[in-house]
């Protein structure tokens, strides 16, 4: 997928990945400085023997991977093969642009422990289980997060990080979008976590209009609505990336406690995929990925929900659980920490080319191939 990049960098990129040093010198402006490896390079001339003696030393292909637009130019960050030291790597491009021209450019390694620098990321749902793993795993990255939930917890780490909101609602989700893009300036992540049940068990009798319209609102309408308030954004960028939260229930149905879940669930894995093929010839990725059970506070308040309706101790049903789902090979649930590190792959550069997959976490649960 191609980024789009302010002219003068567009063609500073195809340049560099050419043999023409004069063809790189002719994108600056005369008294241009370009700072790489920690040396300056000053004037159009200095510039010219510098890409020349690049090139003499190393072959190298660099691939714009992402902007971050700035006033006056940007940040690309752009992932680098050949046979240099420490290929491949990810370096970060800091371009000043005079009208046409490029008035400065700084090159320096992105460490990888700082791979979301700069990535402005939305995450819904992200004050508890699986999206409070989310932001903190992203947020360690040094990436820009913003999030919701329908309330606001009293140890809220970053409170203008923040808006409360109930997603189910197009209202919720209108208020969501609006600040999101006023406190971010812009989206490039945009992870899907909120959902769940609430839904009474014992089966398709027990289940009313409301209910199955609760589930579908929160499961399914609430990521389309969102994804359609927030995509122009990703597109006229020409990079973004989309990560839908499913479930395996969307193929492991319990008819018992979470049918019309299930099914929207299923719904919202159909409808990422079809988004995929939309969207992906303009540079945005959507993928999807579906927890098996994992230990969440939801999780816990549905077990203990499944406890009353049996008449049974929680334990008992926590195994109920876990036998109902055909068991879990690997003796345990998820912890939410693990499906928040599988997101964060996803959403990185290294997945680059993975799009419109869907990705299942569940500790071998699903038995089919």
């Amino acid at each position: 997928m191609t980024v789009k990049l302010p002219l003068p960098i567009a063609r500073y990129f195809q340049a560099a990945n050419g043999d023409d040093a004069d063809l790189v010198a002719a994108g600056f402006a005369a008294d241009a400085r370009v700072r790489d490896e920690g040396r300056d390079h000053l004037g159009r001339d200095a510039v010219r023997a510098w890409a020349d003696d690049a090139r003499r030393r190393y072959r190298f292909q660099a691939e714009p991977r992402s902007l971050e637009p700035g006033p006056d130019g940007g940040v690309v960050t752009a992932h680098l093969t050949g046979d240099f030291p420490g290929a491949p790597a990810d370096l970060r491009y800091r371009f000043t642009l005079t009208g046409d021209e490029i008035a400065s450019l700084e090159i320096t390694l992105r460490p990888p422990e700082a791979e979301f620098c700069g990535r402005r990321v939305l995450v819904t749902g992200g004050v508890q289980g699986i999206g409070a793993a989310v932001v903190s795993r992203l947020r360690r990255a040094r990436a820009s997060v913003f999030t919701t939930a329908r309330t606001a917890p009293h140890d809220l780490e970053e409170p203008d990080g923040f808006v409360a909101a109930d997603l189910s609602a197009p209202e919720g989700v209108a208020r969501v979008a609006e600040a999101a893009m006023r406190r971010l300036g812009g989206l490039d992540v945009l992870i899907h976590n909120v959902g769940g049940s609430s839904a009474p068990g014992g089966g398709y009798a027990a289940l009313t209009d409301d209910h199955w319209t609760d589930a579908l609102n929160a499961n399914l309408l609430s990521a389309v609505r969102l994804d359609r308030a927030l995509l122009p954004t990703m597109i006229d960028q020409g990079y973004g990336v989309i990560v839908h939260v499913s479930s395996i229930q969307r193929v492991l149905p319990l008819y018992q406690s979470t049918l019309a879940y299930a099914a929207a669930k299923a719904a919202l894995s159909n409808y990422s995929k079809a988004l995929s093929n939309e969207v992906g010839p303009q540079g945005v990725r959507v993928v999807r990925v579906s927890p098996g059970f994992t230990e969440t506070d939801a999780a816990s308040r549905m077990i203990e929900r499944l406890a009353r309706a049996e008449g049974v101790e929680t334990g008992a049903a926590r195994e109920g659980l876990m036998r109902s789902l055909g068991g879990i090979p690997i003796g345990r649930p998820n912890r939410p920490e693990e499906v928040a590190d599988l997101i964060a792959f996803l959403a990185s550069d290294r997945a680059s080319a993975v799009h419109g997959a869907e990705y299942i976490i569940d500790g071998g649960t699903v038995p089919t191939v």
